[in-house]
């Protein structure tokens, strides 16, 4: 009983983290830093081939060369290819790194997951449906509306917005802790009972992501840790839903997705420790 409570818990604490976190990025940045990090072109198509061809073909290669059932293989592949996770660039801003082209990436990145996925898939598997208005409608109410609301605080009261932001940013951090230990708790079962070769095929896929990531990102610190993360940690949320909408026959492809969601909050919240990151712009030491 407590266990289905928890687990229906999930999904509001995921929503009440990214808006806070969304909020308190739009109140630290304008448009004009996001536009002004997009303008790399170089490190923007280094970006778009680490995310939208490399991690997925590591993700293929990982389970070919790891015997695993087909089912949590395909889990693997479609969580590899949910490029974006929308609370990625709230860590990129915990380390220190560059929060402005992190959000710039993610918002490529949603773009290509939520219109090319479901392409590929139905080009995979005839027949497949997937249901892009509640993907976007998702993203509207927990990513382009609390970060529109931010940005424009940020712009035009600024004295309010700098009044929210260490109120937000704290509030955001809590969630972030709660959420951590709450994915922990209620899918400790769902990892325990995998099979030890997927586990290690799920981790191997999230190093190799975070290393090439962090390659790919360039000679600028920043620019490293921001790609690193944003490529780490995929979407989720995305590739859950489509994993119960498309294999409702094969709820493994599910069962592989979540573990694999949940494993990439824990190893974000493990990464943002080991980076130590120094004081935030608000001065709160976050270690």
């Amino acid at each position: 009983m407590i266990i289905e409570l928890l687990n229906q818990a999930v999904g509001p604490v995921i929503a009440i983290f990214l808006v806070t976190a969304m909020f308190s990025l739009g109140l630290d940045l304008t448009v004009g830093q996001i536009t002004q990090a997009l303008r790399n072109k170089r490190l923007v198509a280094k970006s778009a081939v680490v995310n939208f061809v490399l991690i997925p073909l590591v993700a293929i290669a990982i389970t070919r060369l790891i015997p695993m059932d087909n089912a949590l293989r395909m889990g693997i592949v479609l969580y590899a290819l949910s490029a974006g996770t929308e609370g990625g660039p709230k860590f990129v801003q915990i380390v220190r790194g560059n929060t402005a082209f992190a959000f710039g990436l993610l918002v490529v990145m949603l773009v290509f997951t939520v219109s090319l996925v479901p392409v590929i898939l139905s080009l995979v598997m005839p027949g497949a449906h997937i249901s892009i208005g509640e993907l976007v409608s998702k993203l509207i109410l927990v990513v382009a509306l609390p970060i529109g609301v931010g940005l424009y605080l940020s712009s035009r009261r600024e004295k309010l917005a700098a009044r929210l932001n260490p109120i937000f940013h704290r509030a955001s951090m809590v969630m972030l802790w709660l959420l951590f230990v709450l994915l922990v708790y209620v899918n400790l079962d769902a990892i325990a009972t995998l099979p030890v070769n997927a586990l290690m095929g799920g981790l191997l896929l999230f190093a190799l992501a975070f290393a090439i990531g962090y390659i790919g990102g360039g000679p600028a610190t920043e620019n490293r840790r921001a790609l690193a993360i944003m490529s780490f940690a995929r979407n989720g949320s995305i590739s859950m839903m489509i994993a119960r909408e498309v294999f409702t026959d094969v709820p493994e492809v599910l069962v592989m997705t979540t573990v694999m969601a949940a494993a990439s909050v824990i190893l974000a919240v493990l990464a943002v420790v080991c980076m130590r990151p120094l004081k935030t712009p608000q001065g709160i030491d976050l270690k």
